[in-house]
C-alpha cells in the first residue's frame, strides 16, 4: 500500500461521517477536482453510484468515467447529475473563482456536498507539503475559508446551507467542515 492510498483513505473515514446523511445508494455523482480518484472510487464502492471524475488533469489510478475540464465546461454539460462533490479542492482556486465554480455545479445538478480543510497553519503546511508529493503540478494558492466565510458566501449567491464540522483524530493534521448546499 502506498502512503497516497493510505491517506487518502483516512480522508474517506472523515469524510464520510458528513456525506452518509447525504448522499443515496444510486446517485449520479460528479466529483469535481477528482485527483487521483482514490476517494472517487471510495465513493462510488461504498454507496454504489453512478460516478463521474472530473479534473483539470487525468491523475486518475483507477478507470473511471473521466471528464476534462480543460476541455469541457461543467456549465455547458447537458447530463444531469443528483449530487456535485468538491473535495478539498475550492481551497486550490482563487475565491472569485470559487463561486462560479459552485454556480456551474449548480446548472449540472441539484445539490452540491463541498469537504474542506479549514485554514490552520499547521493544515496550510501539511496541504502544500502532500500536495506537492502527490501532484507535483498543482497550484496551491490556498484560499482557505473559515465557516462564516463559506456561509457568507452561500448567502450572496442566494444558496441555502447546511454544515457539520468533523471530529478529527488527534494525530490528523487537518480539521474538516463539510457543506451542503442547493439552490434556495
Amino acid at each position: 500500500m502506498n502512503i497516497q492510498y493510505f491517506t487518502t483513505t483516512i480522508r474517506f473515514r472523515i469524510l464520510l461521517k458528513a456525506y452518509r446523511n447525504w448522499i443515496k445508494n444510486g446517485d449520479r455523482i460528479i466529483d469535481v477536482g477528482c485527483g487521483n480518484g482514490i476517494i472517487t472510487k471510495l465513493v462510488e464502492d461504498y454507496f454504489q453510484d453512478d460516478i463521474t471524475a472530473c479534473d483539470i488533469n487525468n491523475y486518475l489510478i483507477y478507470i473511471l468515467p473521466f471528464i476534462n475540464l480543460r476541455e469541457k465546461n461543467l456549465s455547458s454539460m447537458k447530463r444531469k447529475f443528483d449530487v456535485a462533490m468538491l473535495n478539498d479542492v475550492l481551497h486550490h482556486i482563487p475565491k472569485e473563482v470559487q463561486e462560479k465554480l459552485l454556480l456551474d455545479c449548480l446548472k449540472i445538478t441539484n445539490k452540491v456536498l463541498i469537504f474542506e480543510a479549514e485554514p490552520t497553519l499547521f493544515g496550510k503546511v501539511a496541504d502544500i507539503i502532500l500536495n506537492k508529493h502527490h501532484y507535483n503540478s498543482l497550484d496551491v494558492p490556498l484560499s482557505f475559508r473559515k465557516i462564516n466565510e463559506w456561509q457568507d458566501m452561500f448567502k450572496k449567491l442566494h444558496l441555502k446551507s447546511d454544515f457539520i464540522k468533523i471530529k478529527r483524530p488527534f494525530w490528523y493534521p487537518f480539521s474538516h467542515i463539510a457543506f451542503f448546499i442547493e439552490k434556495i
